[in-house]
């Protein structure tokens, strides 16, 4: 087992190198960040006291604008204003300070995952902690989010340490969260997590944190705030409707795109009504442990049923921890050597398919590229959820706790 996990260290090293590389080359090529573009270009707008929302459906144009990239302003107005200083250096400037902003919230993320989130004080040893990083870096998600300039990985710290504050300051909490809902896709498993902790504070502030980031635009540009907002709700609806990791971009076409994600979700409030509510066999457990179940099954189906595309996926760092820890540290779920050894294999291979590049297999095997950034990394977090779902219910009914 030693020198099996030495071995898949030295050979996500080497791939996180060229995963590294590769990100560096791509931002420095003339089509890099394509994503991030739309917020720095959206920056400029802000600059000039002009609304971005309304200056993309009026056709309002620049002459700093890179042909080809992103335009659509994807986020809500607080994310825009804060990322407008990225808009006061250079296009080249700027795609290469975000580059490295977004490759520190990389180990920040990890960081506060794994240090923080699920069973506190117990640590990783040194390799193990290697190990998960790594994984975690060569997913593609997280490589394709750094490479396109995403901003999934500040969206991702926010929430965590919207979480980690909550119970120190729920202001400092709500302004975190305020600003992770910029982009709602991602962050709203977090707003279910207050819910459910019926932490009603944290959430008030977070909302008007989100409407003063509206009204800066609208004091801004002039413009009325009801515009502003009216404006953001196009934009977002307009981007729901593309191709995803989502069950509907899944199932485009069939009349299952919208029956499936609903089922799937009663099914899901069903077994927390019975277990968590009716059962109430959340009072006999550890709620650290509790918490960072809730958070991880949360992750998964918000990946599944908002509209997310690959790069989203990154957030299954939150499970790859919880899985490591309770398999090989903590006996949580009451596992055998055989189950153990299943779920090693099985999850072992769902990250394999979601590692390697698609663009290289596609080359090899034409056609796959889809296949390998929607619909394969949907099933994956399907079976992920699933099995999760089982694992949980094994965590709360469990006869001996673990101590």
């Amino acid at each position: 087992m030693r020198y099996l996990k030495t071995g898949l260290v030295i050979i996500l090293a080497v791939y996180a190198v060229m995963v590294l590389g590769y990100q560096i080359w791509g931002t420095l090529d003339e089509n890099g960040s394509k994503d991030f573009h739309a917020f720095w270009y959206a920056g400029q707008f802000i600059l000039e006291g002009i609304d971005p929302y309304q200056a993309l459906f009026s056709d309002m144009q620049l002459p700093m604008r890179q042909p080809g990239l992103e335009i659509r302003p994807s986020n809500s107005a607080p994310m825009l204003l804060v990322l407008t200083l990225f808009s006061l250096l250079p296009w080249l400037q700027a795609k290469l300070a975000w580059l490295v902003v977004n490759l520190l919230l990389a180990f920040l993320c990890f960081y506060l995952v794994e240090h923080y989130m699920p069973f506190p004080g117990l640590s990783l040893d040194r390799p193990a902690r290697i190990l998960i990083f790594l994984i975690f870096f060569d997913l593609s998600p997280t490589r394709i989010a750094i490479e396109n300039g995403q901003t999934t990985l500040l969206v991702f710290a926010l929430m965590l340490m919207a979480v980690l504050m909550a119970k120190r300051s729920w202001l400092l909490a709500g302004c975190l969260l305020g600003l992770a809902l910029s982009k709602i896709s991602v962050s709203v498993l977090v707003v279910l997590f207050f819910l459910y902790h019926r932490n009603y504070r944290v959430l008030a502030t977070a909302i008007v944190f989100q409407l003063l980031g509206f009204a800066g635009i609208a004091f801004l540009s002039g413009n009325p705030i009801v515009q502003v907002l009216s404006e953001y709700l196009r934009l977002f609806i307009s981007l729901s409707d593309q191709p995803g990791i989502h069950l509907a971009a899944l199932m485009r076409g069939s009349p299952y795109a919208v029956i499936f994600p609903i089922a799937m979700t009663l099914a899901i409030a069903l077994c927390f009504y019975f277990w968590l509510f009716r059962d109430k066999a959340s009072q006999n457990v550890d709620m650290r442990v509790f918490d960072f179940h809730l958070l991880t099954i949360f992750t998964l189906w918000t990946l599944l049923v908002a509209y997310h595309r690959l790069y989203d996926a990154l957030l299954i760092l939150v499970l790859i921890v919880l899985f490591y820890k309770s398999v090989f540290q903590v006996d949580v779920w009451g596992l055998s050597s055989k189950m153990r050894t299943a779920l090693t294999v099985g999850g072992g291979i769902g990250l394999a398919l979601m590692i390697i590049p698609a663009r290289i297999v596609d080359m090899i095997v034409p056609g796959m590229y889809s296949p390998l950034t929607n619909e394969i990394p949907a099933i994956i977090l399907l079976i992920f959820l699933s099995a999760l779902m089982v694992l949980f219910h094994r965590f709360l009914f469990r006869v001996n706790k673990y101590i």
